[in-house]
């Protein structure tokens, strides 16, 4: 379990990822188990820059407790794909038992995409005694984002849709500019997600719009894309 070693953590915090690695190799098919690794090790490529490397040069915030933080971001990672081993039914059955706790509509929970991570996030909870809300906050919208998102779950949504396992003809490029700067990634890796959606006419989640024009308040300046 080399990844398991090159994670920066105390002895104790990566005895608790073993075990959580233990547990998932035994429900999750091989291609899911693959991707959660990989998701995993982007993650710790992307921390390792913008949460436990402060340098002032790199433009990201001051966090206080990098190493906390971090240390929820590999749980969260490790268990970001959990609802993929039930099955549709289930997950809209758990996600609208805990309708009033997600940021979503009845119609939202019709799209089979956004249910594993909505629904997954109790049900790891659940299963793993997670109780930490930014774990399970985590885990739950590393689909699709929300307004404000913490420098934690910009990662962990980035790193799920451009791991190394990931083949599509943007993601070297989005994974280059990932390392330079993550917010103008987290607008481009957005903005593909919504083309990559609507190309392929399916269902929109309620809030993605509102997420975007959040996201472009900030992060749009940044750009070097056309204008009109």
């Amino acid at each position: 379990m080399d990844f398991i070693n090159n994670l920066e953590l105390s002895q104790k915090q990566k005895e608790y990822i073993a075990d959580l690695n233990e547990r998932v190799l035994h429900v999750f098919n091989p291609h899911q188990y693959k991707h959660t690794i990989s998701t995993l090790s982007y993650c710790q490529k992307l921390a390792q820059i913008y949460i436990l490397d402060k340098s002032p040069d790199l433009g990201t915030e001051n966090i206080a407790d990098s190493n906390n933080i971090y240390f929820k971001l590999c749980i969260a990672a490790m268990l970001h794909d959990y609802g993929k081993i039930f099955n549709l039914d289930v997950l809209r059955e758990v996600a609208l038992k805990n309708i009033s706790h997600l940021n979503s509509t009845e119609s939202d929970l019709e799209i089979n995409s956004i249910l594993h991570g909505f629904a997954g996030a109790f049900m790891a909870g659940e299963e793993f005694d997670i109780k930490d809300d930014e774990i399970l906050k985590s885990i739950k919208y590393h689909t699709v984002g929300y307004c404000d998102m913490s420098i934690a779950d910009k990662i962990i949504y980035i790193a799920d849709k451009i791991e190394e396992g990931r083949n599509y003809a943007e993601v070297v490029s989005l994974r280059e500019l990932s390392l330079k700067n993550i917010n103008l990634c987290l607008l481009e890796v957005y903005k593909n997600n919504i083309i990559y959606i609507i190309r392929s006419n399916k269902n929109i989640y309620s809030e993605t719009f509102r997420i975007w024009n959040n996201i472009c308040k900030f992060y749009g300046g940044l750009s070097n894309g056309p204008r009109r």
